[in-house]
């Protein structure tokens, strides 16, 4: 479960840009970053990058994080749902813990199946998310 819900976090990562602002000059490689540059990450197009997750990239495959999150690709650095470094989301750990007891008490009750009418179209309006919304048949599990 843990698995699907970072692959699912890789793919479809709710905040697509991260804000960033350089608190010292540097050099990286021949650019030069000013002091007080404000900068945008933009950690859908990094989730997608085929030369850090491999040519496999834009497929749903939880098996890529088997060994963990600093295994998956090549720059551990490139996984970042949470943010990242020193300002990242201070509940990420309560928040993949909720959805995975969530997901558990959902899974052990009902069965879910897309509607045949849905349409894979995500968009981004602030959060990444689903433009047609996802139309879901639902049903009761009974043992």
């Amino acid at each position: 479960l843990g698995m699907i819900l970072l692959e699912s976090l890789r793919l479809y990562t709710p905040a697509t840009l991260l804000a960033r602002e350089a608190f010292s000059s540097i050099k990286v490689g021949d650019l030069e970053i000013p002091k007080g540059l404000s900068m945008w990450v933009p950690v859908l197009a990094i989730h997608h990058d085929k030369t850090i997750w491999g040519e496999d990239a834009d497929e749903f495959k939880p098996e890529r994080f088997s060994e963990g999150v600093a295994k998956a690709c090549k720059n551990p650095m490139a996984f970042m749902p949470f943010s990242f470094g020193p300002r990242n989301c201070v509940g990420q750990n309560f928040a993949m813990m909720e959805a995975k007891i969530v997901l558990c008490m959902l899974l052990s009750q009902f069965t879910f199946h897309l509607s045949p009418s849905y349409r894979h179209a995500p968009i981004c309006i602030l959060t990444l998310q689903p433009k047609h919304g996802v139309p879901i048949i639902l049903r009761h599990f009974r043992p």
